[in-house]
């Protein structure tokens, strides 16, 4: 028993020591093949290195000796052209690689991605003829409610109660002017109610894609104020009161205004001020006066069908008002008023405002962009045209907060209309409908 334990444990490690040496040559082996210095150029490429990098490391290798399947995983593993090129002829010249610096660096600018090609609608800024002159852009004029306090006796004689002809006189005289066009009118009567719609739109209590968003109230250039003072007849010339209202009805038109037995034209005289909005100088001053065209022994709504005179039954916008005697005189100084503010609008500085606005057309080398002289655009501006990364938006309502961009060029605004300017385009990509563009200068 003892003789055949013995013989088994000879025969084991017989068995052993003869394997031995080709389990150590396999180790052997396979420790070498890690340790390769093309094993390192692998794990270099698979690590994304610097293509520098690798060249150099390719160079200080000596021979690497690459097989056919080595080719291939350098390939697959992501190595360049100019990689696989310098492992082919690693070793040449003695055991040094054949890739010197200077032809590292030629092999390299070789196999980079060639920069990207100038746009096709660029242009040349310094060929466009473009002088900035006067300025395009439309003046802001806000207007105030004109004071009616020195005539509120001659006032309630006229209608039979107190009206505010100070509001009426605004709301049509807001009209003429946003009628001729030369002005941009802004809203600042009811300013509050237009704060409060944008801060109601921006809460959850409205529906989306229905709300009025969050935005910047235009600022005015110059604000046109002023008081009424006279409004019936001039009793500062001719020395008559306005009298009492005839109260009864005739046919159902109220009766005109009673100044004894004379015969006169009605009045309707503004004392105004124009002011610039940013420094509170005053721009003018002045009278602006209307007359009525035809005489009557009252001044008041003598023809008017609009019944009783009182608040309720006075428009002073309608066809009606405006063809009674005090409406004539009432539409002679509005459109006096109105034709003397637009021959100041030049006399208003215009304000340096930012402008924001996306492009809307493209068409051969022309940018069209959503913004025009209604939006403060002016020939020969420059404009920043960047395309949009990311939106950042409020994670709860969904309003975009920001923008992430990045610029690709500029734009020279040659052109301008009220809602649209046409732009040249000089960068380093081709621009697309819905990029955004910010005025520079």
């Amino acid at each position: 028993m003892r003789s055949q334990l013995a013989l088994i444990l000879v025969l084991s490690v017989s068995g052993m020591q003869a394997q031995t040496p080709g389990a150590a040559t396999k180790k052997a082996a396979a420790a070498k093949t890690a340790a390769s210095p093309l094993s390192k150029i692998f794990q270099m490429i698979e690590l994304k290195l610097p293509e520098a990098a690798v060249l150099n490391a390719i160079q200080g290798a000596g021979a690497l000796n690459p097989s056919p399947d080595d080719y291939i995983k350098l390939r697959q593993a992501g190595a360049s052209d100019a990689v696989i090129s310098a492992v082919a002829g690693s070793g040449a010249g003695g055991g040094r690689a054949v890739v010197t610096p200077s032809a590292a660096a030629k092999i390299s600018a070789a196999a980079a991605p060639a920069p990207p090609a100038a746009s096709s609608i660029n242009t040349d800024f310094s060929t466009l003829a473009c002088t900035k002159g006067a300025s395009s852009a439309k003046r802001v004029l806000a207007i105030d409610e004109f004071d009616y306090g020195t005539v509120r006796t001659s006032v309630a004689a006229i209608f039979g109660t107190q009206v505010d002809v100070g509001k009426g006189i605004l709301a049509l005289l807001t009209k003429r002017l946003a009628e001729n066009g030369k002005y941009r009118i802004v809203e600042r009567k009811n300013l509050q109610k237009v704060l409060s719609e944008q801060d109601l739109g921006a809460s959850n209590r409205v529906k989306q894609g229905t709300n009025a968003k969050i935005g910047k109230v235009v600022g005015a250039d110059a604000i046109l104020m002023g008081t009424i003072t006279v409004f019936g007849n001039d009793t500062r010339s001719n020395g008559v009161n306005a009298g009492a209202v005839t109260r009864g009805r005739l046919g159902g038109v109220l009766g005109g205004v009673n100044i004894g037995k004379r015969s006169d034209k009605a009045v309707v005289e503004i004392s105004y001020r124009l002011v610039d909005a940013e420094s509170s100088e005053v721009i003018a001053v002045g009278e602006a006066r209307g007359e009525s065209k035809r005489n009557s022994s009252g001044v008041g709504l003598a023809g008017y069908g609009g019944g009783t005179g009182g608040k309720a039954g006075v428009n002073m916008a309608s066809a009606n008002f405006a063809e009674t005697i005090i409406g004539e005189a009432t539409v002679e100084c509005i459109d006096k008023l109105a034709a003397i503010a637009n021959a100041k609008e030049q006399s208003i500085a215009v304000r340096s405002s930012e402008v924001e606005a996306k492009i809307a057309e493209i068409a051969g080398n022309k940018v069209y962009l959503a913004a025009g002289s209604n939006d403060g655009v002016q020939t020969c501006d420059r404009f920043e045209v960047s395309r949009v990364i990311k939106e950042i938006k409020d994670p709860s309502t969904g309003e975009v907060l920001d923008l992430q961009t990045e610029k690709v060029g500029e734009l020279l605004v040659m052109e301008v209309r009220e809602k649209i300017s046409i732009a040249y385009f000089n960068g380093s990509s081709t621009p697309k409908v819905g990029y955004v563009v910010k005025k520079i200068q």
